[in-house]
């Protein structure tokens, strides 16, 4: 499976979370929802800014994809967490030169991307301590509250 070497600009990047929710409309009233797929994909639109050689791998890497487009690549992405990670993708139409000024190239895409394996139970702890009102940095950062807050004032004591 190929990587892509280059991360997306932040300023040029969106992602559609694919969630496989469908929703009818019923007269009068509320819309009813319902679960119908699992695993749905989602879109992301990406953008790179690249020099003269960056874009010649851009247009390289998308011509060796579409001779077997049915083959997913690694791209580095942010969509189902908080943390850049490698996504397995396809391309979703040709990318796009959006501009070109002097030696530099903004060129961008959409790319169709499978969702990463989440746990469930994390997800359901995070919202149900959110529910209770607790701050979310405690559930991440634990020991470094106890490093940096708890041990200090406690060491302030002695």
């Amino acid at each position: 499976m190929h990587k892509l070497l280059y991360c997306s600009t932040q300023s040029g990047y969106s992602a559609q979370i694919g969630d496989g929710v469908i929703s009818q409309d019923l007269e009068g009233g509320a819309p009813r929802f319902r679960r119908a797929l699992k695993g749905t994909y989602h879109t992301a639109s990406v953008q790179w800014v690249v020099k003269e050689k960056g874009y010649q791998y851009l247009m390289a890497f998308y011509r060796v994809w579409a001779r077997n487009p049915n083959q997913r690549f690694l791209a580095k992405l942010c969509i189902d967490n908080a943390t850049v990670e490698d996504y397995q993708c396809y391309f979703s139409g040709t990318p796009k030169l959006n501009n070109k000024d002097g030696g530099v190239y903004t060129v961008s895409a959409e790319l169709r991307v499978k969702p990463l394996n989440i746990n469930p139970d994390m997800d359901d702890l995070i919202v149900s301590a959110g529910d209770e009102g607790v701050d979310l940095n405690e559930l991440w950062n634990p020991l470094e509250k106890l490093v940096n807050e708890s041990l200090p004032d406690a060491l302030e004591k002695l």
